[in-house]
């Protein structure tokens, strides 16, 4: 448990922080995701029809991996953080941020009073009591990450206010959400989208939050040093079920041109 500091590592040491979302419900998946190098799992309680016991399955299966376990709840609803954070993740990502409000209703639903307002049975966060209390009590706050989605231009908006917020440990960007509420669905490669990323990026790397973007499953390697050369160090490179997808569509097209090649070949 606590892969979260092989992620803080890799941050101060300026290197890249590499994830993957999981939306699909067997739990090896995470382990596989993990084996395969990435530092973390994103677990996807927001898209999918994941339970709870499914996400705990994820959460296990991710450590097992030696990867870090990070849970997106559907909202910013105490009660579901409550039940998330007593699995024993490494971080929470909070969708629909829009202002300090929200950040600050989230932080404090990851904290125990009296900082927030988190009840105590903690169950697998601290190994069904193998931690002692008094160390997890004092240790918690930098065991899970609180992480905010900037996925509405409100956020935006309001972005040096969020980045004010004590307990934040770092943001999300989430481009086609981001998109969708400037009235422009999908269409992330504009200059005035890009221009909001790129402000995102520099006003949160001065207050020195990591920063996290989810981009779509096989960008290109130039795309993601883009990215990097922005100043973007975690990146999520896409979801299980894409991966599925786009390996089997491969693969049937691979069987299809050597079936067509091969008779050309016979016919002459």
């Amino acid at each position: 448990m606590y892969q979260l500091e092989k992620i803080k590592q890799k941050i101060a040491e300026n290197q890249p922080v590499v994830g993957a979302n999981i939306l699909l419900s067997d739990s090896v998946v995470s382990e596989i995701f993990g084996f395969a190098g990435c530092d973390y799992v994103w677990i996807d309680m927001e898209h999918s029809p994941l339970s709870y016991k499914d996400v705990e399955s994820h959460i296990i299966a991710a450590h097992s991996g030696n990867a870090a376990a990070f849970v997106r709840i559907p909202w910013n609803d105490q009660v579901m953080v409550k039940r998330v954070l007593d699995m024993g993740p490494d971080g929470i990502i909070f969708p629909f941020i829009k202002n300090a409000d929200d950040v600050s209703k989230a932080v404090q639903a990851c904290m125990y009073p009296p900082k927030g307002i988190r009840g105590w049975n903690p169950l697998r966060a601290n190994k069904y009591g193998c931690v002692e209390n008094d160390w997890y009590i004092e240790h918690v706050d930098s065991l899970i990450w609180k992480i905010m989605m900037i996925e509405q231009i409100d956020a935006i908006n309001n972005l040096d206010e969020i980045l004010q917020v004590e307990g934040l440990d770092a943001i999300l960007i989430g481009p086609s959400d981001l998109s969708a509420s400037m009235g422009k669905l999908l269409q992330t490669d504009t200059p005035e989208f890009t221009a909001v990323i790129d402000h995102v990026i520099h006003v949160a790397r001065n207050a020195g939050i990591p920063v996290a973007l989810a981009v779509p499953t096989g960008t290109p390697v130039a795309k993601l040093c883009e990215w990097f050369q922005k100043g973007i160090q975690i990146i999520s490179i896409g979801q299980d079920e894409y991966f599925l997808s786009s390996s089997i569509k491969a693969g049937v097209s691979a069987v299809n041109e050597a079936f067509t090649i091969c008779m050309k070949e016979t016919a002459n």
